[in-house]
């Protein structure tokens, strides 16, 4: 399925990607300006967090390079490495990641690692005390069934991601903080689904995706 980006969607991903990459380049830059100004050489914590920082805008660069760019749309490498993306994507938010996935699944469409990424990004978001993000993708009876689930205190629907997954939604309603949820939903659309959401449990969030063969 063809699907046409409008112009306002794609400043909102450069303004959500560059958000989330000013904290940890600054973190680096304050960690280099430390050990520039001690008098008695580089200084351990300075490293340190030059270190972390440094390590943490690399992996976020890396994430949104496959969730948002082409590289996700043609992905035929190892699962395993979409996984440690996304490990090191949650780090900071303290969401730990629960990845069911072996290898590449049968009959994965092109396309799919670029869905699995942009449903960790869209479940994350929906647990604003921390906690757990399933991913689990398997053959089902209808086709392929990719499901991310969030677990964790206060998870739900963020009232500003709901008119973002509904149909009709204006473009001009759309934010840095729920065009997430909404470019997600395309991506799906893309692959000849939809973004289904329900609430398996209290304090949980599931995000599905059929694929149909």
């Amino acid at each position: 399925m063809e699907i046409q980006i409008d112009l306002r969607v794609a400043e909102l991903l450069a303004s959500r990607l560059c958000h989330d990459l000013v904290g940890p380049i600054g973190a680096v830059n304050n960690g280099i300006e430390l050990m520039e100004d001690t008098d008695f050489g580089p200084s351990g914590d300075a490293l340190k967090l030059a270190g972390r920082s440094a390590q943490q805008a690399a992996s976020n660069l890396q994430f949104y390079r496959l969730s948002y760019g082409m590289a996700g749309a043609d992905f035929a490498g190892d699962y395993a490495e979409l996984r440690d993306l996304a490990v090191g994507y949650l780090a900071p938010g303290k969401v730990n990641l629960e990845w069911t996935v072996r290898g590449q699944p049968d009959g994965a469409p092109d396309g799919l690692a670029k869905l699995l990424l942009n449903l960790v990004a869209l479940a994350a978001e929906m647990l604003p005390r921390g906690g757990k993000v399933t991913v689990a993708s398997l053959n089902g009876p209808v086709g392929l069934e990719t499901s991310v689930i969030a677990e964790g205190e206060g998870a739900k629907l963020r009232e500003e991601t709901e008119p973002a997954l509904a149909d009709g939604v204006r473009v001009e309603e759309l934010t840095p903080r729920n065009v997430q949820g909404y470019f997600t939903r395309l991506v799906a659309q893309r692959l000849g689904s939809d973004l289904m959401v329900d609430t398996p449990a209290e304090n949980s969030l599931r995000f599905s995706v059929t694929l149909r063969g």
